[in-house]
């Protein structure tokens, strides 16, 4: 009896323990390095990712590991990780090794002239066969509109490693892969005013040009969506900066011919501005409730004011002025 009693509290501790592993939220997306010791079991491994937060259970490692014949197989090093990532990708990946590549690092915001000259750095590729790699046909974008050629927003701003046998090509596959895998985590949500995936992520670039501080990241696609429900023109600065070049915008550019001048024209503008990083691409799908149809740089920290009165927008405007914000 008192062994019985043991046992069932060892079910019952076990229980918990993966109850308690199921439980535990870390925010999705955030790189983690994780080492893994040699002749380390695949619990213990699971254990390290877990209190990462790279897994969210020992267990459902540790039997994902049985089942693809991959127990003891896990090679030991050091991996550049990232929270919240699928048992099956993170097994992908401790079955390959550690990579041995050149890592480079795309920074959220960065548009693909900037993205093709931090790859060029690594001076692994020139610059004209990344550009011609951006133009390959090989390559598979499946968000983007059969009609748009461009890349701009779709190669995900993350940290890569250049393998031996790998391309310019291939390098931007990978990135392109990447949003896949970041959108696959938000499949169970539809995107605003029944916009398109590929227009989903036009809001979200601008929310990462335009936000500097996260919580106002939901915010800002609180008033795009609130402007383009009523009609009006969008007038985000961002867009017309990546129309003109450059920032600190005079009278002159914000007449801009250009379609990504959203204070001539309504709507979207054609492609994204910029690559948008996880937080905004969910700020995107997952706007603050609100009726806010301005917002204005209120500190030297990034923050916004927000509002639904035109007449306190200037008034943000002019004290904002005052401080030498704008």
């Amino acid at each position: 009896m008192v062994l019985l009693l043991v046992a069932a509290a060892g079910v019952v501790s076990q229980a918990l323990r993966l109850t308690a592993d199921r439980q535990r939220k870390v925010p999705a997306g955030q790189p983690v390095t994780v080492t893994v010791s040699s002749g380390q079991s695949s619990v213990e491994i699971g254990r390290t990712l877990t209190d990462a937060g790279v897994v969210d259970s020992v267990g459902r490692f540790r039997s994902a590991a049985a089942e693809r014949g991959l127990d003891g197989l896990l090679k030991p090093g050091t991996y550049q990780l990232v929270t919240g990532m699928d048992v099956d990708a993170v097994l992908e990946v401790l079955a390959k090794g550690p990579s041995t590549g050149v890592p480079f690092t795309i920074p959220e915001g960065y548009t693909v002239a900037q993205i093709v000259d931090k790859i060029a750095a690594t001076r692994q590729f020139s610059k004209a066969e990344l550009k011609k790699a951006l133009e390959s046909k090989r390559l598979i974008a499946p968000y983007r509109p059969k009609k748009v050629t461009s890349l701009e927003g779709m190669l995900f701003p993350d940290t890569y490693a250049i393998e031996p046998d790998d391309t310019a090509v291939s390098v931007l596959q990978d990135m392109l892969d990447q949003l896949g895998v970041v959108m696959a985590r938000y499949e169970h949500l539809s995107p605003p005013l029944k916009l398109s995936t590929y227009q989903l992520l036009i809001v979200a670039s601008m929310i990462e040009r335009e936000a500097k501080v996260a919580a106002d990241r939901p915010k800002v696609a609180t008033v795009i969506y609130n402007r383009l429900r009523d009609g009006h023109r969008l007038q985000v600065d961002a867009t017309v900066e990546y129309a003109v070049g450059h920032r600190r915008l005079s009278p002159r550019d914000l007449q801009s011919g250009s379609p990504y001048n959203t204070y001539r024209f309504a709507g979207l503008p054609p492609t994204p501005i910029a690559a948008p990083g996880e937080a905004s691409i969910r700020a995107a799908l997952q706007p603050a409730p609100g009726n806010w149809r301005y917002y204005v740089l209120i500190s030297k920290e990034g923050e916004h004011a927000f509002t639904d009165s035109y007449e306190e927008f200037q008034q943000l405007k002019a004290e904002a002025k005052a401080k030498g914000l704008l």
